[in-house]
C-alpha cells in the first residue's frame, strides 16, 4: 500500500472504531392504568381464605432485625414499590421537580424521619399492604405526629376525628390518639385494609379513597360508569384535581427514592438510628417523664414522639402504648415486666367454643385481632363491620367462626 493511500485508509479506520451505538436515555413508561373491581361497602369486607396449614409446611421465618440505617429503609421500599416506579406524564413529572428542588432540604428531611419511615414501613410489610402507603405521612405532614391541618385534620396520617373514632381511637380533653404514631398509624393501617378489600388491592384507587373517602370514589365510577383508574389521566373523572394529584405525589416520591441519582438527589443512605418500637408506660406512671427514665431515653424525645398526651401528662384511662427508642434499657425493660393475660369477657365460653371479646375503651379492631391470634378481615365477617363502624365499650365481637 502506498503512504497517499495509507493515511486516508488509517483515518476511516479510526472513525469506524469510535462509532460506538450510544445507548438511549431511559425513557419512563405511562402509569399504568388499572381496572378495579369493587366489593360492596354496607357489608363486611369479602374474605380473603388463607390456606390451612400442613405439617409439611416450613416454619415461618424468623423476623428481621429491625432497620437502623438509610440505606436499609430506602433499600427496602424501593424494592417493595408496584412497577414502574418512576412514570411519565407531566403532573408526576412537576410533583418530582418540587420535591427534588432543593437537594439539600430533601435529604435532610429524609433523614429526620428515618426512624418513623422504617417504622410504618415494617407495618406495612407486616400487613401485607404496598410500599408506596408508607409516603403517605409525607405527603399528609412530613411525619409530623403534632401536625393540625386546615379543617381538623390530626397527627402524621392527618385522619378526621370521625374516621379515628370509626377506627377506635380515643379523642378527649388532654389526649387525642390521633396524635400518637402508634394510635393513628393502627387506624390508618386498618383503614386500608378495609380499601383494599374493597378495592382489590389497586393501591391508587385505595389511595384516592383514603384522600377522598371510598363513597366519593364509588360514585365516581357509578357516575363514569367506568372503573379504569389512573392519577395522571385523571381517571375516574369527576374527582377533584387534589385527588388526582394525591397519586402524583405518591408516585414522584417513590421514583424519587427508588432512582435518586437521576434526579440529583443524594439520600441520606449512611445516615444511622435507634429503631422505635411499641412500648408499655410503666405501671404508675403519670407523665412521659417519669417513663422516659425507665425507657432508657429523654423526656423530650418521649414528648415529641408521643404528642397525644397533652403537656405529657398521662391521664387516667388512657391507651397508655407509647413508640419510643428501642434502647437496650428499654427492651430489658419490656422483657421483665409482668405478662398481662387478656381480660376475658364476661360469660366467656368454655375454651373448646368459639370465643367472645367484649369490648373495653380504647380497644380497635387490629388489638384484637392481634391479641386473639385472629385475621383482621375475620372480625370484619363475622361482625358485621365495615370501616365506618365504631366500637363501643361492652359490645360483644364473635371471634371464631
Amino acid at each position: 500500500m502506498s503512504p497517499r493511500l495509507a493515511l486516508p485508509a488509517l483515518a476511516a479506520l479510526l472513525l469506524a472504531a469510535c462509532q460506538v451505538p450510544v445507548k438511549p436515555a431511559a425513557v419512563d413508561p405511562p402509569e399504568p392504568v388499572a381496572v378495579v373491581k369493587v366489593a360492596p361497602l354496607d357489608g363486611a369486607p369479602a374474605a380473603t381464605p388463607s390456606p390451612s396449614a400442613s405439617p409439611d409446611e416450613p416454619a415461618p421465618a424468623a423476623a428481621p432485625d429491625p432497620m437502623d440505617t438509610g440505606a436499609e429503609v430506602f433499600d427496602h421500599l424501593a424494592s417493595r414499590f408496584s412497577a414502574p416506579v418512576c412514570v411519565k406524564g407531566q403532573h408526576n413529572q412537576a410533583w418530582r421537580r418540587r420535591y427534588a428542588g432543593y437537594p439539600v432540604g430533601f435529604a435532610r428531611n429524609m433523614e429526620k424521619v428515618l426512624p418513623l419511615l422504617a417504622y410504618v414501613a415494617t407495618e406495612l410489610e407486616r400487613r401485607e399492604l404496598p410500599a408506596e402507603f408508607a409516603l403517605i405521612p409525607i405527603v399528609e405532614s412530613w411525619y409530623r405526629p403534632e401536625a393540625i391541618g386546615p379543617g381538623g385534620p390530626a397527627g402524621m396520617w392527618q385522619m378526621i376525628a370521625s374516621t379515628a373514632r370509626g377506627h377506635g381511637i380515643r379523642i378527649q380533653p388532654g389526649y387525642d390518639g390521633r396524635l400518637s404514631p402508634v394510635e393513628a398509624t393502627e387506624a390508618a393501617l386498618d383503614h386500608l385494609d378495609m380499601l383494599s378489600d374493597h378495592f382489590d388491592g389497586e393501591w391508587r384507587a385505595m389511595a384516592m379513597a383514603y384522600n377522598a373517602g371510598e363513597y366519593r370514589i364509588l360514585r365516581a365510577f357509578k357516575a363514569s360508569g367506568d372503573r379504569r383508574v389512573s392519577g395522571e389521566s385523571h381517571l375516574p373523572r369527576g374527582l377533584s384535581r387534589t385527588t388526582y394529584d394525591y397519586v402524583a405525589k405518591l408516585h414522584a416520591l417513590a421514583c424519587l427514592l427508588a432512582r435518586p441519582e437521576r434526579h440529583g438527589l443524594v439520600l441520606p443512605r449512611e445516615a444511622t438510628f435507634v429503631p422505635l418500637a411499641r412500648f408499655e408506660l410503666p405501671a404508675g406512671a403519670t407523665s412521659l417523664d417519669q417513663a422516659a427514665l425507665a425507657l432508657g431515653t429523654d423526656g423530650a424525645t418521649l414528648r415529641r414522639l408521643n404528642p397525644a398526651y397533652r403537656q405529657g401528662r398521662v391521664a387516667a384511662g388512657v391507651p397508655r402504648t407509647v413508640l419510643a427508642p428501642a434502647t437496650p434499657v428499654a427492651l430489658l425493660a419490656r422483657q421483665n415486666a409482668p405478662a398481662s393475660a387478656p381480660e376475658p369477657a364476661a360469660g366467656a365460653p368454655a375454651a373448646d367454643s368459639a370465643r367472645e371479646h367484649r369490648v373495653r375503651r380504647g380497644d380497635t379492631l387490629s388489638r384484637i385481632a392481634r391479641q386473639y391470634g385472629v385475621d383482621l378481615r375475620q372480625l370484619y365477617r363475622l361482625n358485621r363491620l365495615n370501616g365506618r363502624s365504631i366500637l363501643q365499650p361492652g359490645q360483644v365481637l364473635r371471634i371464631d367462626p
